[in-house]
C-alpha cells in the first residue's frame, strides 16, 4: 500500500478521503479537493494585502501658483478667491 492510497481525514469537513485527493493549504491544513480554496485562502487572499499605492501625477496641468499681496499681512491671495464671503 502506497502512500497515496492511504486514507486521510479532511481538517475542515471532517470526511475521509484518499490522501491523492488531498491538498495542503498556506495555513498547515490538510483539506479535500472540495473544500480547497485554490488561489486565495485566508493567507493569500487579495484583500488581506495593502493596497498597493498609485502614482500620483507629477505637475498640475494649467496650475497657478499663488500670489502674496504686497504689503499685506503675509496672506496668500489666489485668482478664485472672492471678497466678502
Amino acid at each position: 500500500m502506497s502512500v497515496w492510497d492511504m486514507r486521510t481525514v479532511c481538517d475542515r469537513c471532517s470526511f475521509e478521503y484518499a490522501r491523492r485527493q488531498m491538498r495542503k493549504e498556506t495555513t498547515g491544513s490538510v483539506v479535500c479537493f472540495r473544500c480547497y480554496d485554490g488561489r486565495f485562502d485566508l493567507k493569500r487572499h487579495p484583500q488581506n494585502r495593502p493596497a498597493r499605492p498609485r502614482k500620483e501625477p507629477s505637475i498640475v496641468p494649467d496650475g497657478r501658483p499663488a500670489i502674496v499681496v504686497p504689503g499685506g499681512d503675509g496672506d496668500v491671495w489666489t485668482p478664485f478667491q472672492t471678497q466678502g464671503y
